[in-house]
């Protein structure tokens, strides 16, 4: 049977890693900023195109192509779709399963100091300007607030858990899910 999961986050929370763990586990593909990649042409929005803001047009144009590409893998594969506005493009679907991870502050500074070794300040500011501009980016595409827990299938707190344990909890709700 096939079947989508898109993965929605905070920035920190560690949605990435655990979007890549249950691909591996799941034995299908992993979807994220790969998506642009496979637009070809669109570098100057590979360095951040959820803060596409200097031409709404350029990136409407730009989610307009994503979409496709989401819609079509969605149709071909099972596969973990991580960000891109995925869970709202994707709706109604068959075998969708929208899931949104998010953590407090505190720890979602402790993991963005770690990975990118940024002082507490600079962590605290990247993790606020990256979840206003993924809300603005993706209530200007759905026009709905990214946050809104009716959006999503589950909703998960990553705070005190492992990557792994983040992935068996969801890894146990596909598969009661899906059979």
């Amino acid at each position: 049977m096939k079947y989508v999961i898109t993965i929605a986050r905070t920035y920190g929370s560690g949605g990435k890693e655990i979007g890549k763990l249950l691909a591996k586990r799941l034995g299908v593909n992993y979807y994220g900023r790969e998506i642009l990649e496979m637009l070809g042409n669109h570098d100057d929005y590979l360095i951040n195109d959820e803060s596409v803001q200097d031409s709404f047009e350029a990136a409407d144009a730009l989610f307009s192509e994503q979409s496709k590409i989401i819609t079509d893998l969605a149709a071909k594969e099972s596969c973990v779709i991580v960000g891109r506005c995925a869970d709202h493009i994707l709706r109604g679907a068959e075998n969708l399963i929208r899931i949104y991870l998010y953590a407090p502050q505190r720890e979602c500074m402790r993991r963005v100091c770690r990975l990118y070794e940024l002082n507490p300040d600079d962590a605290k500011n990247l993790i606020h300007t990256m979840n206003k501009t993924r809300g603005e980016y993706y209530r200007h595409h759905t026009g709905k607030n990214r946050d809104d827990a009716m959006n999503y299938d589950i909703c998960m707190s990553t705070a005190g858990l492992s990557t792994d344990q983040c992935a068996d909890i969801i890894e146990d709700y596909i598969k009661k899910r899906i059979s």
